[in-house]
Parts: structure tokens; sequence; C-alpha cells
């Protein structure tokens, strides 16, 4: 059975992804996420560890994988092509750089800006999973726009207005109990839904290469 591998960059996207992944893959692959602490010590080993990928791959196994980092203030293109250069340095070939016949190793994705912006992206998963809520509305700020920067602050401002999380904002505390009550078909964050497709883009080739 294929087996997909996802790099994030802190032990919150680590929390998330726990409760994400098994509801985006079912049974259809097994997963791994491996958590390395910090953005800057992914992409500092972030080549190594693609080229170790490569020579698995190489001998057979059935491996693919996702690079997920949080935009922050970067600018998402240079980010991106650099994940790019870096997948393709190490002799994988991605979504966005298949090879002649369509087929790719890397999905890179970028959270923009932070993975609160998943969270707020999701109004219903907010309100299940803090009862005290009351009714949201999608055009109001931060929700209009899930994407459009400072998230974890504009999440902890909103959630702190309603007396929760009134000192500090537990980052891994709320991705977990936030993402556990997520529905990944009705996330209005783009950067979600792109997380998403690059997950069935890998499974819908892996689906190809069985029959």
């Amino acid at each position: 059975m294929l087996c997909i591998e996802v790099l994030v960059e802190e032990p919150s996207a680590e929390a998330a992804l726990k409760s994400l992944l098994p509801k985006l893959l079912g049974s259809r692959a097994r997963h791994k996420i491996i958590n390395f602490g910090s953005k800057s010590k992914l992409l500092k080993v972030l080549g190594q560890r693609l080229a170790a990928y490569a020579a698995r791959i190489n001998k057979g196994e059935n491996l693919r994988i996702i690079v997920l980092v949080d935009r922050d203030q970067d600018d998402c293109q240079d980010l991106k092509n650099k994940l790019e250069v870096i997948a393709v340095q190490a002799g994988l070939t991605t979504k966005s750089n298949p090879d002649a016949q369509g087929q790719f190793m890397v999905v890179n994705r970028i959270v923009i800006e932070e993975l609160e912006s998943w969270f707020i992206g999701d109004i219903q998963a907010l309100r299940r999973s803090f009862s005290s809520l009351p009714s949201i509305s999608p055009t109001s700020s931060p929700f209009r726009n899930p994407d459009n920067g400072g998230s974890w602050e504009a999440l902890h401002r909103f959630l702190k207005k309603h007396g929760i999380y009134k000192s500090s904002y537990p980052k891994i505390e709320a991705a977990r109990k936030i993402a556990s009550q997520m529905n990944i078909n009705e996330n209005r964050s783009p950067s979600f839904q792109c997380f998403k497709a690059g997950i069935e883009a890998l499974l819908s080739q892996e689906n190809e290469n069985l029959n």
C-alpha cells in the first residue's frame, strides 16, 4: 500500500494532521507525519531528507512525500520555487514538475499564512469545538477571507472576545481540538483546499498505476 509521509515545521501542524489525514486518506494510503520543530530546521535538512527518500523510492518503496510549510512573511511564489528546486536537486519529481508521463513523487504545499487559516475556514468546526461561541457570519472578519493573513492573532482575538483562551493562545491544544471537528469538504480556506487537492492528486496517480 502507498505510504505518504508529510513533513511539517511545527507541533501544531502535526497535532492537526493527526486528525485531518485519516479523514483525507481513509483506507486509501498509510501515512506518517514528521515534525521538524521549526521552519528553518525543515528547510535546512529538506534536501538531504528528500535525497534519502529518492534512494528508497528507487529501490521500489511505494512512497510519496508532502512538504507542508507556513508562508509566514515569505513571498509565496519564492517559497514555492525554493521547495521545488530542493526536490528536483534531490532527484524527485513534483506535482508542479512531473516526469514525461505526468508522474510525481512530491507535493509542496504552503499554508497561507499560518495553520490557523484552516481553522478560520471552518466556522462550524469552531462552534463544535467551543460551545459558547455564538453564530458566526461568514462575511465578518476574519472569516470573510480565511487566508487573509495574521491568522493565529485574528483567531485568538475572536476567541478571546468570547471568553476563550483569555490570556495566551495554546496553538497545539487548539489545533488538536479544532482539527478533530473539521469537515474536509466544507473548508473555505483556499490553502486547505489546495492541500486536499494535492493529496487527491497523489491518490489518483496511485490508482492509475494499479489499473
